[in-house]
């Protein structure tokens, strides 16, 4: 490998983590996990640009719920270790998708485990408890739904039947994670998101936490004050781009389409290319087709995908 590749690869472990340990995506011969090769999800989750895209805008839509804010702020370390939530939350998609049933269901159930304990009241008064199923179905539909449309925009299209499936693969995860009524088309995607919008809101919790992510680091290496804070900016912006119109408004990262289209879509454009590039096939796709004995990769093709 050589030194360029390598040196964004270590960055983006670093940010990201490693995802290759044999025991979540390795483990009994032929266990096909909680989606198995044959799976939409394996298509589109294999291809780690897509996810990795959908991040920014996943994690923003998940917090524009003030009950679940507050039980970030109860628990989360993001201020002392910002990398923490990229790694546990792309490892939670990873190992769901393509680890070994143990593996899979296991940290499911470490992940609920977790929420148990987190319960209180939000700063308007209204009590919450992370175990709602009604907000553990928010939180586990806007992953999917954002990689969804990462994935297309920047890998390949989709057709409706692969859509579907995918949600309906994706809910299977999201009911094991104590999710009620998770949405298993575009259809009930659309309805569950109208029917959650009008609880969704900015609070002074989430606004504190959008100025983290125009503070925190970025790279291993910071830049100089003025120039970190306005690559921060970008950055989020950019990545705000996947969401829909009516929650980059509400958070405040909504740009007009000239705007968009001068200055993200070029960056949005060549990192996906570059992730393929570095990343080639990604391990814990790799080690999962050996596990069930496919030698095929599910996103066979995607590296060859430029800019589309």
């Amino acid at each position: 490998m050589n030194i360029l590749k390598r040196s964004i690869l270590t960055t983006m472990e670093t940010i990201g983590g490693r995802h290759d340990d044999p025991a979540i995506y390795g483990g009994p011969a032929g266990d096909p996990g909680l989606c198995g090769p044959d799976s939409v999800s394996w298509k589109i989750n294999s291809d780690l640009a897509s996810i990795v895209h959908a991040g920014t805008s996943a994690i923003v839509l998940e917090l524009l719920h003030p009950s679940v804010m507050a039980g970030v702020q109860q628990l989360s370390t993001y201020r002392q270790d910002p990398y923490r939530r990229a790694r546990t939350t792309l490892g939670y998609v990873l190992t769901t998708t393509f680890g070994n049933t143990d593996a899979a269901t296991g940290l499911i159930e470490q992940v609920k485990r977790i929420h148990g304990h987190i319960n209180g009241v939000r700063p308007d008064g209204t009590p919450f408890e992370a175990l709602d199923p009604r907000l553990l179905t928010w939180v586990h539909t806007a992953i999917p739904w954002m990689i969804l449309r990462s994935y297309e925009r920047y890998c390949a299209p989709l057709t409706p039947a692969e859509k579907d499936r995918y949600l309906k693969e994706q809910a299977v995860i999201g009911r094991l994670a104590g999710g009620s009524d998770v949405p298993e088309s575009m259809t009930e995607l659309r309805e569950f998101v109208d029917s959650m919008r009008p609880h969704l809101a900015v609070t002074e919790q989430t606004l504190e936490f959008f100025e983290f992510l125009m503070t925190s680091p970025l790279l291993p290496v910071r830049a100089p004050a003025p120039l970190d804070r306005a690559l921060h900016a970008y950055f989020v912006h950019a990545g705000m781009s996947l969401a829909p119109s009516w929650a980059r408004r509400m958070s405040g990262f909504h740009h007009p389409r000239a705007v968009h289209t001068l200055a993200f879509d070029p960056y949005l454009r060549a990192n996906p290319p570059l992730t393929r590039w570095v990343v080639g096939e990604p391990p814990f796709s790799r080690q999962a087709r050996a596990r069930v004995g496919t030698s095929a990769s599910p996103a066979a093709g995607a590296s060859a995908i430029i800019g589309r």
